[in-house]
């Protein structure tokens, strides 16, 4: 993008004290042609009109803002319901908006999105606005419901159908998604439909792979629905094989069921999930997969060797859904569970996605206090760990480090945590959005284990080589 992108003029320094008032969005926003002398050379750019907004004290600017890479950025500010952007590419296309703001810098809500192509700046009269524009469209479709397999007889090609989604205006089209490498991922679909009912079939896929999929449907202004259930399928293998070839296992283990919340564990901002165990013909317990469904798509919280999994860096109060899919040692997958909601305990806040920072520190006023509460049951055990700062200086990185008593005492996953296990020497290394503790606070961990026979608590617990009470 050429340089007519770069550097919008910044606001008055002044602010209106204590006006907390926004203005309005800005009126229709159109292309209109230049004000100017015909044959006036302005370079290459689009020229923008739009109504002016109103504010309970005085609009004083207007951001123009272009769309890069899904983002609108600011690229000019002005004083009055019309700009020109220069600089820019001859015949592409670009997507604008306006947003108006106040002298306490108070911003309003955005106009409406115009796509225009860039071209000769050359004046012309200018037009005049639509004389009724259309509202901006800010109502998602509703989402797409009782995802089913669909047979696709092409081989590696998998098929789902679901009920068709409804909107305000029209829905557009479907986005498909589909677990791959351990990652949700669009996936091409060949779209049709049938009645109240869509069918979607995504090809060239893995023959005899089973694959989890959702689907997202969407309008003209770019709004998203919220996910559909989670539905399994198996790409195709055609023409089929007459039978499994010997010591070939393609039987999935059975779909988990029972999915409800475990009480009596303070765990603030998160939630204790347990579900009914499940078999595979192989004889070997199969791992469960996690996933908690977000505004557009689904989170993987993790891998789990036991029916039960501890989610945290979750909103107090908020409800979240949940699904569970089984996989055994051939990477069969069952069908999903079916959604679970549950509330997150209070107390706890949104946190980013962790990255490693593996860094710590010691410091002088250092003191710390390690609680450690174990729920036990026949072979397995969850344990949850508080940390307490009880000294005086913030402790900058942390890790966490102690000894289970005996061999047989394994960890099999943690959460709010890096965990490490190297004979009977475990540590819990933080992540970049936890590693402060302030003096006082605390910080809640834990992690799922075995055992055989006893499953002692261990003796003792150092917080950066310091020991613990």
């Amino acid at each position: 993008m050429g340089a007519g992108l770069v550097g919008a003029a910044g606001l008055p320094a002044s602010a209106a004290a204590g006006d907390t008032t926004p203005p309005s969005a800005p009126g229709a926003l159109w292309h209109c042609p230049l004000p100017a002398a015909p044959g006036s050379g302005l370079g290459i750019g689009v020229s923008l009109c739009w109504g002016a907004a109103t504010d309970d004290v005085g609009v004083t600017a207007y951001d123009v803002q272009v769309k890069q890479d899904g983002v609108f950025t600011a690229i000019r500010t002005t004083t009055g319901p019309g700009s020109i952007v220069s600089g820019l590419t001859l015949g592409q296309s670009y997507t604008f908006r306006v947003v108006a703001k106040d002298a306490a810098g108070n911003a309003g809500p955005p106009s409406n999105e115009l796509t225009a192509s860039a071209g000769y700046l050359s004046g012309m009269p200018p037009s005049s606005p639509p004389p009724s524009p259309s509202p901006i469209d800010r109502t998602p479709p509703t989402r797409p419901e009782g995802p089913e397999p669909y047979a696709a007889y092409v081989n590696g090609a998998a098929g789902l159908t679901w009920t068709k989604s409804t909107d305000d205006v029209a829905v557009t089209g479907y986005t498909v998604y589909a677990w791959i490498d351990g990652a949700f991922t669009p996936v091409t679909a060949q779209l049709s439909s049938s009645g109240d009912r869509v069918v979607g079939v995504v090809y060239n896929l893995t023959p005899g792979r089973d694959y989890l999929f959702y689907v997202v449907a969407k309008d003209a202004a770019g709004n998203l629905s919220a996910p559909s259930d989670l539905v399994r399928q198996r790409a195709m293998v055609e023409p089929p094989v007459a039978s499994p070839s010997p010591g070939t296992d393609t039987t999935p283990p059975g779909t988990p069921t029972g999915m409800a919340t475990v009480t009596g564990m303070d765990i603030p901002g998160g939630i204790f999930l347990a579900w009914y165990t499940v078999s595979d013909d192989s004889g070997i317990p199969p791992r469960y997969d996690l996933f908690r469904r977000t505004d557009h798509g689904y989170a993987y919280e993790g891998e789990n060797g036991t029916p039960r999994d501890i989610v945290t860096g979750l909103e107090g109060g908020k409800p979240y859904t949940f699904q569970v899919v089984a996989r055994d040692t051939a990477g069969n997958l069952s069908n999903p569970s079916a959604p679970y909601t549950a509330i997150a305990q209070p107390g706890g806040t949104s946190s980013p996605s962790p990255s490693v920072s593996p860094s710590q520190s010691a410091s002088s006023g250092s003191g710390c206090r390690v609680t450690y509460a174990a729920t036990t049951w026949d072979g397995g055990f969850t344990t949850t760990v508080t940390i307490t700062n009880t000294g005086t200086a913030i402790v900058d990185g942390w890790k966490l480090a102690f000894s289970f008593p005996l061999a047989s005492q394994r960890l099999t996953n943690g959460w709010s945590a890096v965990w490490t296990q190297t004979g009977t020497a475990v540590t819990a290394e933080n992540y970049a959005w936890n590693k402060t503790l302030k003096p006082g606070q605390s910080l809640y961990l834990g992690f799922n284990g075995t055992y055989t026979g006893e499953n002692p608590k261990p003796a003792a617990f150092t917080l950066n080589g310091t020991t613990c009470s």
